[in-house]
């Protein structure tokens, strides 16, 4: 019996595979033609662009995980019906039970990986493609190694040796010169807030300044500083929501709740991020019941109409629920959790309906 389970828990993850190449396919595709527009910006060129895709495919798969696994359960399992693989199965003794469970090895593992995935290399990579794109578009002296972050202007030089949280630089160090490339002020500072794109506050901070021939040293626990980095630099080190980790997101929502700043959207994001993977498990599980009971009625083509109406459906579904929860102001994980609920409750009507019939 486990040869059985392994043998449909691998179709449905052969299936989600595949499915996943043709929908993010797709959609990279679709974001490649965007980027067309910022081919010729500064050193921008068609290389950097599809890297800033290929970078983006992470992102695009764990955005559709939910869709895909639903096209992918109905298609692979109804192959599966339409060439009477379940019913042999379950005359070797597989039950209902027996096959469900199979598909939940499937499900549990596509869970598993969607949150690994959203927590250690959708940041990374979406984080990558921003920097290097800033970079090669802004044609200034800005450049990352392994240092960390440099950037400058008219005298003032700014190193950020590391960012944490995704958008909170920390191990800073600002050199302010003269016009004739003298050293007039010296800052190193553990961590910076950073307030606006020119208002900077910096914690536990080392002040060496010029006077006369002598530099003085003094100490500040919190100094302001303004900023001479533009919103094209503040983008290489302050990441999008979307490129945070679910636990960076979570530290950033109760950041802006502690200085009573707005947090509704990246709540929403935050709950949709950590619900995600549990979506597309239940997406698994409604396609598995769209097969049983229904093995000889439908064909294979109808299936695979039937999983692609449908995951576009939740996916439209999800999209309106979002809008209307923030026209509407809906508690954050109302707004992420509803498409789940209204999936289970097709799930439960779907499965009272096969037991009226038989």
């Amino acid at each position: 019996m486990w040869i059985l389970r392994l043998y449909l828990a691998r179709n449905v993850l052969l299936g989600f595979v595949i499915t996943a190449l043709i929908i993010v396919g797709l959609f990279s595709i679709i974001l490649l033609i965007e980027e067309l527009d910022d081919i010729g910006t500064g050193h921008y060129n068609l290389s950097m662009s599809l890297r800033y895709v290929l970078l983006h495919v992470p992102m695009i798969l764990n955005d559709f995980a939910p869709v895909i696994s639903l096209i992918a359960a109905v298609v692979v399992l109804g192959a599966l019906a339409g060439k009477h693989e379940l019913i042999a199965i379950q005359s070797l003794g597989g039950t209902p039970r027996n096959i469900t469970s199979s598909v939940l090895i499937a499900a549990a593992l596509i869970m598993s990986l969607m949150l690994i995935s959203a927590e250690y290399v959708v940041p990374k990579t979406l984080q990558h493609a921003q920097i290097e794109k800033t970079l090669a578009t802004l044609g200034q002296g800005d450049f990352v190694s392994q240092s960390g972050y440099w950037a400058q202007l008219d005298g003032q030089f700014i190193h950020i040796k590391n960012i944490k949280e995704g958008r909170k630089p920390y191990d800073i160090e600002i050199f302010e010169f003269t016009v004739d490339y003298q050293l007039q002020r010296y800052l190193i500072a553990s961590y910076a807030d950073i307030q606006s794109q020119d208002q900077w506050l910096l914690y536990n901070v080392s002040e060496r300044i010029l006077v006369g021939e002598r530099m003085q040293k003094k100490h500040h626990d919190v100094l302001p500083w303004q900023s001479f980095l533009s919103a094209q630099q503040l983008g290489v080190i302050i990441s999008s929501p979307q490129a945070l980790s679910i636990t960076d997101l979570n530290k950033f929502v109760k950041g802006l709740k502690q200085r009573g700043e707005k947090s509704y959207p990246f709540e929403v994001l935050f709950w949709q991020k950590l619900m995600s993977p549990l979506a597309a498990g239940i997406m698994i599980i409604l396609g598995l019941s769209f097969v049983f009971g229904s093995q000889r009625q439908i064909s294979t083509g109808q299936r695979i109409t039937l999983g692609v109406l449908t995951g576009m459906s939740f996916y439209v579904l999800s999209q309106i629920i979002n809008h209307l929860g923030f026209a509407l102001a809906w508690q954050p994980v109302f707004v992420a959790g509803s498409p789940s609920m209204i999936a289970i409750l097709a799930l439960l009507l779907l499965t009272y309906l096969r037991k009226l019939r038989t």
